[in-house]
């Protein structure tokens, strides 16, 4: 069983590796889901200024579902 402080450190590693678009689309969702920038920015070791102009950099600009014909 994985102890908190190895999965936080498996998670941020995986969070690194996302290209930045992903990276945003994915902050936007954690914070739609409730959770405040302080508590993001806690885990991945950002800082909360940072979550937030990541945010709101990302709203609008949610996944575009491509039509086919």
């Amino acid at each position: 069983m994985f102890s908190i402080g190895i999965q936080k450190e498996i998670n941020k590693a995986f969070f690194d590796q996302l290209p930045m678009r992903d990276q945003n689309e994915f902050l936007q969702q954690v914070y739609d889901n409730g959770y405040n920038a302080s508590e993001i920015a806690k885990h991945l070791r950002i800082s909360p200024q940072t979550i937030y102009s990541r945010i709101i950099a990302h709203r609008g600009r949610g996944s575009k579902q491509v039509h086919t014909v």
